[in-house]
């Protein structure tokens, strides 16, 4: 009963705000924006966590009419890390096949080089009509 105080009422809203804009970096591909909002979201979960263990020791009595307003931010942070995770799995796969793409020795880059008197650029080290 202790979880419904008005200081965790305003960290949920703050992780809240804080997951809906790392959201929005991700979807940007922000990378500086995805890092702050990481820092900022460890920041607000230990904050929580010291006021979770602050109000464990303290006798303090709930209070009703706040209490709804919490399940319903919680159940909203919930979601939004919901959203985080799913973005952050879409964008390890993508990072994933990208690496191996650029890493898979399947493709040749090798550099094109014109001859002096041909009229076309031909590929280093390959024999005329081997395209």
């Amino acid at each position: 009963m202790e979880r419904f105080t008005p200081e965790r009422l305003k960290l949920l809203q703050d992780l809240e705000a804080s997951l809906n804009g790392s959201r929005r970096a991700l979807l940007a591909l922000d990378l500086a924006a995805i890092e702050q909002g990481t820092r900022e979201q460890v920041g607000l979960v230990l904050e929580m966590q010291r006021l979770c263990e602050r109000t464990l020791r303290s006798e303090t009595a709930p209070q009703q009419e706040i209490a709804e307003e919490i399940r319903r931010s919680e159940e909203a942070v919930l979601q939004a890390a919901r959203v985080q995770a799913a973005l952050l799995a879409r964008a390890r796969r993508k990072l994933r096949i990208l690496a191996n793409m650029l890493a898979g020795p399947s493709l040749n880059y090798s550099c094109l080089f014109a001859k002096t008197n041909g009229a076309a650029p031909s590929v280093y080290g390959m024999q005329e009509g081997e395209l």
